[in-house]
């Protein structure tokens, strides 16, 4: 079964095609901005729903305060942590469900994230009582070429690993060809997919190889009884 996901190359990608389909570019003035609200310490929790925000403040030399709380919206992102959660969001990894479980309370959250990231958290966590701070540091950017590379594997299926990366497929997928059975990892990404009338062959509830595999496995036998 030739399969193709959308994510650099990384130890899940192992055996599959490793094919990006979006860009990322940072916001200086974002990034700034949460380099001068850690350094004055006016934030009680720093919640994360992206692996790629540590990437960016590791990167521009940006450290977690010991006496800050982290929060992640769950394992896969909490994995990419430069130390352990304080809370880490239940299955099915989504702002949505990291709401519903984070303890109600006061204080202030800063929550550091891409431009294309719903307003979900946010307005959840300050029903909860919190202040909030958001902070868009990096913006995700639509590749043509990667979608077109993509295509020309001719994959039995395709992993889609976030909901930008479903949005980029959907709007630059070449017309003449036929778009494999997708799999969504996390019900963001289901949703993104739906939204774009390319809905998801399966969803995977974690972003783990064998989450993934199982859901290729239930696609290899649908097709063979099809």
């Amino acid at each position: 079964m030739r399969v193709a996901i959308t994510r650099p190359r990384s130890a899940l990608t192992q055996g599959w095609h490793a094919m990006p389909v979006t860009s990322r570019s940072p916001i200086p003035s974002g990034i700034a901005a949460v380099a001068d609200a850690l350094r004055v310490g006016n934030a009680d929790w720093i919640a994360v729903t992206s692996p790629f925000v540590f990437h960016v403040l590791e990167s521009n030399g940006i450290a977690l305060p010991r006496d800050l709380h982290l929060a992640c919206v769950g394992e896969a992102t909490a994995a990419a942590a430069p130390r352990d959660a304080d809370f880490i969001g239940p299955p099915p990894a989504s702002a949505e469900a990291m709401v519903r479980s984070f303890p109600r309370g006061t204080g202030r959250v800063l929550f550091p994230c891409s431009v294309q990231a719903s307003t979900v958290l946010e307005e959840g966590l300050r029903d909860l009582g919190y202040s909030v701070d958001r902070v868009d540091i990096y913006r995700s950017e639509d590749d043509p070429v990667g979608v077109a590379a993509l295509a020309l594997l001719e994959s039995d299926a395709v992993i889609v690993t976030a909901g930008s990366a479903a949005r980029s497929i959907a709007a630059h997928w070449p017309s003449n060809t036929t778009l494999p059975p997708l799999i969504a990892i996390g019900e963001p990404t289901a949703h993104a997919l739906h939204a774009a009338r390319i809905p998801a062959a399966a969803t995977s509830a974690t972003p783990d190889r064998s989450g993934l595999e199982a859901c290729l496995e239930r696609i290899s036998r649908d097709s063979s009884t099809a």
